[in-house]
């Protein structure tokens, strides 16, 4: 058995490395998935936004920003789909759907 120089512990030569490089990567997965989590957050937002009918003013212009933001494809939303992992074009399509779809059922 080996003595570290102060012998203040005594180790056996075998070390389980490949726990903690588990347990860090499951720390760091885990942190990955909360990231995502938020930034799915905004752009459902921008979806609530987008597809909301209230009368207010204040309520109108989120609207309207959440159309131009998706619709545009701004600088910002385009980082925001890549912290997703979504592509900014699947989402903007998405977007249009679901608003035509309530543009259609609100018409009728």
């Amino acid at each position: 058995m080996d003595t570290d120089i102060l012998n203040s512990y005594e180790y056996c030569n075998t070390y389980n490395i490949d726990y903690f490089d588990d347990l860090e990567s499951n720390e760091l997965l885990g942190e990955q998935k909360r990231y995502n989590s938020l930034w799915e957050a905004v752009i459902l937002q921008a979806m609530i936004d987008l597809t909301s009918n209230y009368k207010r003013t204040e309520n109108k212009l989120e609207k309207i920003k959440a159309f131009n933001w998706i619709n545009d494809l701004h600088d910002d939303f385009i980082t925001v789909c890549y912290f997703t992992g979504y592509s900014p074009i699947y989402v903007r399509n998405k977007a249009r759907k679901i608003m035509f779809k309530g543009l259609n059922s609100c018409s009728k």
